[in-house]
């Protein structure tokens, strides 16, 4: 890590509304109400849809304009601010600017010593959002114990939740103006012109690093669609709602739990990561085993899963701990990407990619899902199979990992002199110049 000094900087009153604090409260605001409501769409299985397969294709061709968006994203959200990616991201095949943005900022605002658990508070705002969302699925199809769609009210109150976002994102403070209660700032090194940002971007993804964390990045949320088929196909509409709502707590316990592994200071890095990425890889295998013996079952005898029928624990237990499993590996992931990034520009570039291959990876399994008559099996099999390919890169990268990589900047809250203000402009050495050696 490297440390440099801010000499130059004069003290300013902290404002509340420039706090790191403030700011991920901001995008988790953000997060609760677009993608937040989505997923809770996504948590009753199709959409809340009857049938999966022409909600899977639509999905499909999206994640793909997504997994697009996304790899440029992280360029492109430098040159226009943060603020600006998280605001228009919303707005249909934007999102990729959003994923990008909102990544950015929670990992990059905070100090790396905070990162777990300001991680965890995201993954809590967006579970938030599916949890109210899912409360009001259920209570407006809680009657409904039959197959089939849920209505119409339901995609009414979402939408006017979901249009909340955009005034909610222009309250976000550029990186230069926050402060962290460490007294360390916010790095940013911009690349000088749109063509440098682009070129940056480049380099990243055929690094060594990024090429090794590719599986990963590709399999981290490969399983939500088979899920949703999961759903649609065995369980009723109100024992969807239910899991609509109910599943989400899953990932906020799962969360908190690797957040305050990976910031365990007392515990070398490299250890609580190896530590983390070794107990959910061993929970995701465990589920992808129960799975293939349930499905096994269910072809031989499908079953209508409702609240009460005798099955329903079981085969809801399994999506109860995909959700808790995948939820801590995306959030290890991200995690991961911001202890190598140097600063809030290289991190917008790293969580661009990594967003940018998990919509790609969610392209290929909503693509599948959309098939009517696939096997079920085939689905199991890639999430099993690229999930093992992922073990042996991954552990390499987490091998290497001593410290973070970020510069650090000290703010200096006394005032400068003018005279040494006047010494920095004229031999050029900015702080921003300094953070990028």
């Amino acid at each position: 890590m490297t440390t440099i000094t801010d000499t130059a900087s004069t003290y300013q009153k902290r404002s509340i509304f420039r706090s790191v604090p403030f700011q991920i409260l901001v995008a988790c605001g953000v997060s609760f109400t677009a993608p937040g409501m989505w997923d809770a769409l996504g948590g009753l299985g199709a959409g809340g849809a009857a049938e999966p397969y022409a909600v899977s294709a639509a999905n499909a061709i999206l994640y793909a304009l997504f997994a697009v968006f996304c790899i440029f994203a992280g360029a492109i959200n430098n040159r226009i601010g943060l603020k600006w990616g998280l605001a228009i991201g919303p707005l249909g095949t934007r999102s990729g600017f959003f994923w990008s943005a909102e990544a950015a900022i929670i990992i990059g605002y905070p100090s790396p010593k905070d990162r777990g658990f300001y991680l965890a508070v995201w993954q809590t705002a967006k579970a938030a959002g599916p949890i109210v969302g899912g409360a009001i699925t259920l209570g407006l199809n809680a009657n409904r114990s039959t197959a089939g769609s849920v209505g119409s009210a339901t995609y009414i109150v979402f939408i006017v939740i979901m249009c909340l976002g955009l005034p909610i994102a222009l309250c976000l403070s550029p990186a230069e103006k926050v402060w962290r209660k460490d007294d360390t700032r916010v790095v940013v090194h911009r690349q000088a012109t749109w063509l440098d940002e682009f070129k940056a971007v480049g380099r990243l993804a055929i690094s060594r690093r990024i090429l090794l964390l590719v599986p990963s990045f590709f399999i981290s949320y490969f399983y939500n669609p088979f899920v949703s088929t999961f759903l649609t196909s065995y369980f009723t509409v109100r024992s969807r709602a239910f899991s609509s709502f109910f599943t989400n707590f899953a990932g906020i316990f799962s969360s908190f739990i690797v957040g305050y592994l990976l910031d365990k200071q007392s515990i070398h890095i490299k250890t609580r990561a190896k530590i983390a990425f070794t107990g959910i890889v061993t929970m995701l295998i465990g589920t992808w085993i129960w799975a293939i013996i349930l499905q096994k079952e269910y072809y031989d005898n499908p079953p209508r899963l409702d609240w009460f029928t005798k099955d329903f624990g079981r085969a809801y237990a399994l999506v109860f701990f995909w959700t808790f499993a995948g939820q801590a590996f995306q959030q290890m992931l991200y995690w991961l990407v911001g202890q190598y990034a140097t600063d809030l520009s290289s991190l917008s570039h790293h969580t661009g990619i990594l967003r940018g291959l998990e919509a790609l990876g969610q392209t290929v399994a909503w693509a599948l899902a959309s098939q009517g008559k696939v096997n079920h099996f085939v689905s199991i099999g890639l999430n099993f199979g690229i999930l093992l390919i992922a073990i042996v890169p991954t552990w390499i990268v987490l091998s290497e990992l001593e410290h973070s990589h970020e510069v650090t900047v000290i703010a200096d809250e006394v005032i400068g002199s003018t005279k040494d203000s006047e010494a920095n402009k004229s031999s050029g050495d900015s702080v921003e110049d300094r953070a990028s050696l």
